[in-house]
């Protein structure tokens, strides 16, 4: 076990040379904003993906150049209309305050693409109060036009060199297991968010939580990683 100490702004300063998270980065669907589940199980049953296969891989990969061409024309027009639904995950602007206060960076990386990420930054953002807006500043900001994507760890890779922290300094903030593995291959701390149906993903994650909020906690007060997790993927999808 690997213990992160805290990371306030306080805790810095008494102990600067102390390993601790000095980055977040976040997937965005069922993380930043509720679970699509509904939009995300219509695109797999209308595009026939096998259980255990991703979806994206699928397209990718089993299908002839026009049925792939539909499916991804399909993929965007199901994401459209999850936009439609957007909602923050609660909590989140808790948990973002307390990272803007203690000068903790932050970032997303998505596997939708890149209107939907745009929605959220420019729609579903803009509509909180004005005192929170500076809350959101997330940079950079990754779609799905970023290859490899997650699990692959070289986005979170890409935003730690940008940033220059190391990547056991950066947590990734999921709610799925690709979300972990892209974390975990990166060397970085990985956090779930749990609901109901992805507690078969915890075996992968460093952390977990039920409500986003409780992060802060964890970052408040340190916390203990088992850095003896492994980015090995069978943990489904």
């Amino acid at each position: 076990m690997v213990f992160y100490a805290s990371s306030t702004k306080e805790a810095v300063a008494a102990d600067p040379a102390a390993l601790r998270i000095r980055g977040v980065v976040f997937d965005m669907d069922g993380t930043l904003t509720i679970p699509i589940t509904a939009h995300l199980e219509q695109m797999r049953r209308e595009i026939n993906v096998p259980d255990g296969v991703r979806v994206l891989d699928y397209v990718d990969t089993c299908l002839d150049a026009e049925k792939r061409e539909w499916a991804h024309r399909r993929i965007v027009e199901i994401e459209d209309e999850a936009m439609v639904d957007m909602e923050l995950s609660p909590g989140l602007v808790e948990l973002l305050q307390f990272l803007h206060d203690n000068e903790i960076r932050t970032a997303i990386i998505t596997r939708n693409n890149r209107r939907a990420l745009d929605h959220f930054v420019d729609k579903v953002v803009a509509r909180q109060a004005a005192e929170h807006q500076a809350l959101f500043s997330f940079d950079p900001l990754i779609d799905r036009s970023f290859v490899p994507t997650k699990p692959a760890p070289d986005s979170l890779l890409s935003i730690s060199r940008a940033w220059g922290i190391e990547p056991a300094q950066l947590m990734m903030v999921g709610d799925h297991g690709d979300d972990l593995l892209c974390g975990v291959r990166a060397g970085s701390i990985s956090a779930l968010l749990r609901y109901n149906s992805s507690g078969c993903f915890e075996s992968k994650a460093h952390v977990v939580v039920d409500r986003i909020d409780e992060l802060a906690s964890r970052l408040a007060s340190g916390f203990e990683a088992d850095m003896a997790i492994t980015g090995d993927d069978d943990v489904g999808v």
